[in-house]
């Protein structure tokens, strides 16, 4: 399993994820990438997280193994929902929390593995309808 953090720099505070619960996992963090770099950094990825950086069409077709996105925050504007829906990809957000609130991270952090781990165990949680 690939999860990829794309955009850790908006999150207002220090971004530091709990592990998720696998046993084998790869776990990339991007501080920032160029909205031409997502595509390329993700095109691997089973997981892509984002607080704000666009996922649009274009990285969703080209991340042949997606399954999930997660928005760090109550946000969600940013992902192309109908892309993913397209795809059969579920996307899921973390209610109430703002990602510029630097009070909020950890909790963020912790929520947005909670959403993993409920997924990975096929009990999806704070999907986006």
């Amino acid at each position: 399993m690939n999860v990829v953090m794309i955009d850790s720099h908006n999150l207002a505070g220090e971004a530091d994820f709990p592990e998720i619960d696998l046993d084998k996992f790869g776990w990339q963090q991007y501080l920032h990438l160029q909205q031409d770099e997502v595509e390329e950094r993700c095109w691997r990825a089973d997981i892509i997280i984002t607080a704000a950086m666009p996922v649009d069409q274009t990285v969703i077709d080209g991340a042949f193994k997606l399954k999930l996105i997660v928005a760090a925050g109550r946000d969600y504007e940013h992902i192309d929902l109908q892309a993913a829906d397209k795809r059969g990809i579920k996307v899921c957000y973390v209610p109430k929390l703002d990602c510029n609130d630097s009070n909020s991270t950890d909790k963020i952090c912790c929520q947005v593995v909670e959403n993993i781990n409920a997924f990975i165990h096929d009990r999806p949680i704070n999907l986006v309808d």
